[in-house]
This record gives structure tokens, sequence and C-alpha cells, in this order.
């Protein structure tokens, strides 16, 4: 280099003499029409610089700060590189824009040699075309593909956004939060108003210093920019810093535009920096989940790694900026694997006793399965509270309404403390965060049902009030339209969600014009903390779950938390059993039916006492009823009261029952009912055919009316409707049956008797209403049935 400086400078005084000379004689020729004379020193002085610049041009374009930006010429025909500052040490701008291919030539080349002389991730490109609707851009797509080029605007508003991008990225360079740079490439700005163009000047007079680099088509006064102008055939370079050749603010000789690329060597270069932008930016499942689980202070918010972009590594948070987040994207676009980094990313960061994990499923598939133990695997995530698997929508609401009972208590705990929010209560009480993950919640507000209503409200509460006392909620769906509860709560609800996730083909995520999640491919993901809205774009890509690393976490948590159990399940699929409940849910004089869809999923029944009216009434076809009804028998028949007797009838021919007392047999039943012993329950299977006569009515209706008190009740099952109206005397003995277990009967045909708040019951296969005027006035439990323990 010492050797070409020394004859750079040596030229370069010959060569200023000689143009000097060269001046002076044009102006005294006038316009004359006949070519000058170049001066033998001239041409001389042009020989050594070209001959030293080509020795030295192929160091020189290994500098990530110098752009081979043309090639300056001399006479005889020699060129040699035309190298400009760039980068971290200056600007380039143009006269023309991108329509010229010239300057479409050096857009596309300042691209690549700055992506190509840097690591990935210590640069990111955004792009300005809107004269050309982003056809300069076109050829290095790869890279658009890849969000390497994390955007091209192509209109007014699109360049709006991309400068105040850029002017954001001056802003977190300035606060430290930023340390890559921005290659802000505007190729053309069309008609752009005179303030846009201003804060672009504005930006390149800090830019430089703070992190932002501009390549200006078409802006010819861009401050602490080199500047080509097109003058005829040639190019006229203007500031070129310490230029050999130069007269003042001008270089001395005139240059032209590089040479357009070939377009395979353009697709190719750029389908490399994009793969090579890949694999930096991707990181394995392994990478997110440390060796050691560790125990981060949840106080002023939950902190996960979910992947990495051009810039880095990418956490999200759950925290009073971003509490809530809303997820999108359409099925196989890589949801389930999104919530798998980021929950186990969560629990492998934060003990069970400071993050509490609340995981619904609406639909079928296998979200949440990695979090419980299974036949084939009893390793489980202990900060997992409750888990629904194919959800019901009453165990979704249940969970909520608990959250929201969870607010109340924090805020009555926060009030007693006299603090705040949730890291100063936390100074005084150890509770935990809680995040709550419902995957395809739409299921849950679909429809204009109490269910629904219901829902929305505890979800507006939620969602409002979560941020202040630890509780976050994540609602993740293939999308939002058409939900009809909704309609007139949107924006309440939603708008407590800053944090939108967009994978693949998500839909209402983003805001209205959006289409970022329109511009990616699997693996990778949209992160916008405003709202979806435009501009607010972070696209990195997420590394695929990995089954050997999430077992060997559960194993280490559950060794790590022996004192925190397995969560409850709610299997919306599966039916249950009486083998399955625990000691603790069984008590004398209590007949068990199944097991309740609510939070903790306690085994539902009825209490068999002297209040007037304690029987139980089994209506509905299903053949579910008659196995409901052998589980009360078999409950009672264990765990029986000292001295209470089971009597049963069966009038179907199927009932599989055992210890009991007595078995009537099917002609004999009206003659008994008047023979009942004191302390007895009587089970009934298929009393519809019992064919009652009046006398067998009155009976049954005597028995009803009074057997409580003695000790007597009945429990059993009506397929016909209409029969069990008729034998206990209609509305007359409404008050005589307190317990029904309705199986397949619509809302519409109960209101008469049950009353208009039953009217909305819609019955579905495994599933029945318990009704309990005593316990439950003005409304039902939904169960499961118990079933017969070989099908469950």
């Amino acid at each position: 280099m010492p050797g070409f400086r020394s004859a750079l400078a040596s030229a370069a005084a010959g060569c200023d003499l000689a143009s000097v000379r060269l001046e002076a004689a044009r102006r005294r020729l006038g316009a004359a029409a006949f070519e000058t004379p170049v001066d033998p020193a001239v041409l001389e002085a042009e020989r050594r610089i070209a001959e030293a610049a080509e020795g030295s041009a192929a160091h020189l374009r290994d500098d990530p700060e110098l752009l081979h930006a043309g090639s300056v010429i001399l006479h005889e025909g020699r060129r040699f590189p035309l190298l400009v500052p760039f980068g971290s040490r200056g600007h380039l701008a143009t006269g023309a824009d991108a329509r010229a291919d010239g300057v479409a030539a050096l857009v596309r080349a300042a691209i690549l040699h700055t992506l190509a002389h840097r690591e990935p991730g210590e640069v990111r490109v955004a792009g300005i075309d809107v004269a050309t609707l982003g056809a300069t851009f076109a050829p290095l797509r790869p890279l658009t593909d890849a969000g390497v080029i994390e955007q091209v605007a192509t209109d007014a508003r699109g360049a709006a956004e991309v400068v105040a991008a850029a002017e954001a990225q001056v802003a977190d360079s300035i606060a430290g939060r930023r340390t890559d740079r921005l290659l802000l490439a505007i190729a053309s700005l069309g008609e752009a108003s005179r303030p846009l163009v201003e804060r672009v000047y504005a930006l390149a007079r800090s830019g430089l210093a703070h992190g932002v680099t501009v390549l200006g088509a078409g802006l010819d006064e861009l401050p602490q920019a080199t500047v080509m102008h097109q003058v005829g055939d040639h190019v006229a370079v203007a500031n070129p810093p310490s230029a050999p050749i130069s007269r003042g603010e001008r270089l001395a000789v005139p240059a032209a535009w590089p040479e357009p690329a070939d377009p395979s060597f353009l697709a190719g270069e750029a389908a490399r920096l994009a793969e090579r932008a890949k694999e930096a930016a991707t990181l394995t499942f392994d990478d997110l989940i440390p060796d050691v689980p560790l125990s981060e202070d949840p106080a002023n918010g939950l902190e996960v790694l979910i992947g990495r972009d051009g810039a880095g590594e990418v956490r999200l948070r759950f925290d009073d900026a971003t509490p809530h987040w809303m997820v999108g994207g359409r099925t196989g676009g890589g949801k389930t694997v999104f919530l798998l980094d980021v929950l186990y990313g969560l629990a492998s960061r934060y003990a069970p006793s400071d993050l509490a994990l609340f995981l619904l499923d609406f639909k079928e598939g296998v979200s949440f399965t990695e979090f419980i133990p299974t036949a084939r695997d009893d390793t489980f995530i202990p900060h997992a509270r409750a888990v629904g698997v194919e959800s019901d929508r009453e165990y979704g609401l249940a969970v909520l309404r608990s959250l929201s009972r969870e607010l109340t208590e924090r805020s009555t705990v926060m009030k007693r403390h006299g603090v705040s929010s949730f890291a100063e209560l936390r100074r005084h009480e150890s509770y935990p965060r809680i995040v709550c993950v419902a995957d395809e919640f739409q299921v849950l507000l679909a429809g204009n049902d109490r269910i629904a209503a219901e829902a929305v409200a505890v979800l507006e509460n939620l969602a409002r009030k979560g941020r202040s006392y630890g509780v976050h909620l994540v609602l993740a769906s293939q999308t939002i339209s058409g939900i009809e509860a909704l309609w007139t709560k949107k924006d309440s609800i939603f708008g407590q969600f800053p944090m939108r996730v967009a994978l693949p083909g998500a839909k209402a995520i983003l805001e209205v014009g959006n289409d970022a999640a329109a511009r990616i491919s699997l693996g990778q993901v949209v992160l916008n903390p405003e709202g979806g809205a435009k501009g607010a774009d972070r696209t990195a890509r997420f590394p695929d779950a990995d089954s050997e690393v999430m077992g060997r976490l559960r194993e280490q948590l559950r060794g790590a938390h022996a004192d925190f159990g397995p969560p409850r399940v709610f299997y919306g699929y599966r039916p249950v059993h009486l083998a399955e409940t625990l000691p603790g849910e069984r008590r004398p004089g209590r007949a068990l039916l199944g097991r309740e869809v609510s939070l903790h999923l306690e085994a539902a029944g009825v209490d068999l006492d002297r209040r007037p009216g304690r029987h139980l009434a089994v209506l509905g076809s299903d053949a579910a009823g008659g196995e409901a009804l052998e589980a009360a028998a078999a409950s009672l028949s264990h765990h029986s009261a000292p001295g209470r007797r089971l009597w049963a009838v069966d009038f179907t021919g199927h009932a599989k029952v055992q210890d009991i007392s007595y078995r009537i047999a099917p002609e004999e039943f009206t003659a008994k009912l008047a023979e009942v012993p004191d302390d007895t329950v009587v089970l009934a299977w298929g009393l519809d055919a019992a064919g009652l006569d009046r006398a067998g009515q009155h009976a049954l209706r005597e028995l009803l009316r009074n057997g409580p008190a003695r000790g007597v009740h009945l429990l059993a099952w009506w397929r016909i409707y209409r029969r069990f109206l008729d034998d206990i005397g209609g509305t007359a003995g409404r008050e005589d049956v307190a317990c029904s277990l309705i199986l397949d009967l619509p809302g519409s045909e109960l209101v008469a008797h049950f009353g208009q708040q039953f009217q909305h019951w819609n019955p579905r296969p495994g599933r029945a209403l318990l009704v309990d005027r005593h316990s439950d006035p003005g409304s039902g439990r939904l169960i499961v049935p118990f079933t017969r323990e070989e099908q469950a």
C-alpha cells in the first residue's frame, strides 16, 4: 500500500497540473470543433494511476467500508474501479433514481456488497422503491424471503413507515438498545413529499454515528454522501472524500455506472447470502433450554428466548408493556411448535413456585400432551396446574373463572399491603406469575349463548386487569373472524393484546394492510409489539421442538421440584369410570355419578340425606344413563351408611350391579313400593317400562314425598321423559325429585319443568347435566358420566 499511495500522490500532482493547463486552453479556444491534444504528462500520470489502482483493487474491494460504485474513465480506454466510502464511513446518493439502469445496478451492488462483507446479523436492509414498484429489488427476492431485506415499500405510506423504522434504529442506538446497522436503500421515492425528504436528510446527518447508512437514489442533496450525477454519457462524482484525482469537491475525471450484473449471478448471490443468513439465524430447540434449569426472578416480568433474526437472539417478555399475546397461523404453520418453544423455555427459567401454567386446547390435537404424564411417559412439567386436551367450552370457562377469582384475591392482598404492582406484591407474598394459553380459543367464544357471553366478560376482565396482578393470557387461533360474541367487545379485549405473533397464513392477527405474515415461510414468525401496526414487525426464525430435549427437561424438573405433583388433566374425548375416584371423594350417603367439568375435576354426585325431595331421576334414552346409575349403586354399596339397604329392579335387562341387598322382580315392583323399609335406597333401571297404573303411580308419589324423612330414596332411570312427568304427577311433583341427571334431552323440552335457565342446554355424547335444586338452585353442572370400567 505505501507504494500505491506514493504513486497515486505523484500521479495526482501531475494530473492536477495537466488539468489546469487543459482548462486554460479550453477557455482560450472556446467551442472549437476539434479534438484537443492530450498533454503527454497527463497520459503518463493516468497510466501510473491505472496500474497502481488495478494492482490494489482486489485488496480494496475486501474493505466493507469501500463500495465499488462504478469505474473511473481515463484516456486511451484506461479504467480503474471507483471505490467510494460507504457504510459507517459515508452515505451514497445519485441524481437519478433507479429508473435508470445504472442506478438500479448500483443499488443492487451496494446491498450485495454490504451483506457479503458483514457477518449475518450485523446489518439489516430496508428498501423503498415507489417509482418502479419494487422492480429494483425483485432480483434479490431470496433475501426478502429470508427476512434479510426486511421490507420494501412501494407506496408513500410504506415509505414513511420505512423511514420511521430507520428513525427508531437511530433512537435505539442512542439508547444502547441496538448495536447492529441498518442500510436504508432508497431506489426511488417517486413524488415524495418534501417533509419525507427532509426526514431522510435528517437521518443522513445523524445516521452514520448511530447505525444507519443511506443509499439515496434521486437525492443529490443528501448530507455526508458521495453524490453521482449523470452528465451526458458519463457520470460526474461530487464530494469524493480524499479522492486522488479531484478538483475541490468533485472528481476531476468522469466515471461510469457499474455494469448491470448477470441475472443468474444476482439470483445465485442473493440465494447464497439468504441461506447464510438462515443458517446463522437458526437456533436448535436445545439452544433454547439451559443445561440446568434456572430460577430467575419473575417480579418484573417473564422473559424467554424464542429464536434469532438478523440482529441476533430474539427474546420475548410478559410484562407491563406486553402483558398478553395473540398468536395466529394456519394449520401446519408451526403454531404448536412455537407455543412449545415458549412454554418449555419459560419452564426452564422459572421455578414452579414462580410460574404457573394453565393450558387449554379447544380442538383435536396434541398441543399440550407434552406437559402431562401419559401411558408411555410418566414425566410432566410441574409448572402446569391444569391442562385441557380437546377441552369443553365449559371447562375453559371454569379455568377463566378461577383466574378471575385469583385476580380478586391478589387485589385484596395488595390493598392490605398498600402496594399497586405485582413487583411490589412479590416483596410481601410469593405469588407466581400465571400464563394461561388457550389454543383455538375462538371455539370458546363461538356462537351467541350463555357460555360465550360469560367467557367474553371474564376475558375482558382478565385482559384489562391481568398485567397489574401477574396474570397473562396467550390466545392462539387460526382466525378470529366470525366470532359473534365479540362483535361489541373485540376492541376492548384485543386492544389489551399488544404482542401479536403471526405465523405463516395468519389472518386478522396483524392490522389491516399489514401483510408481513404473507411474506414468511415455515419456521419463521412475525413479532409485532404494537398491536399489529404496520412498520413495527420483526421477523425471526424459531426451532422445531425436540422430544428428547423435552423429555430430559421434564425429568430434571420433576426431580428438582418433587413437592409439585402432576397437573389436573381434562381429556375432553375420554370417558371416566368410578375406579378413578380418590378415597377422599367417596363418602357414605353420597351417590357418585361422574366427574364434574370444572377446574379441579371433582367427582360429582348427590347426597342422600333426609331433606325432602332427595331422590335422583336419570332422564334420557342414552345408555350412559344406565351406566351412571350403576356407578351410583357401586359407590353407595362400597361406602354405605350403617344399616342402609340397597334394593334394585331392572326393567332393561342390561344392568350390571353387585352388592345389592334385595333384587326386586319387575312384576313385583308396584307391590313392593308400599313395603320399602326405612333406610333403603331403591335403584330402578328403565322405570318408564314399568307401566305403572294409577295405584302404582300413587305408591311412587307417596314414596317420593315422604321417603327421605324415613331414609328412603329412589334413584331411577326414565328413558322416556314423558313417562317421568306422568309418574311423578307433572308440575305437582316437581319438588319431590330434587336431583336430575339429564342426558340427551334438548333444553327446549326442559324449560316447562326445570325452568327457563336450562333452555340453552345442548346435549352431546359423553356429557350430562346434573341438576340439584338444593345445592345449585337455578343452575346445573356439566359432568362426564361414569361408564363401565371396561369401556373407559
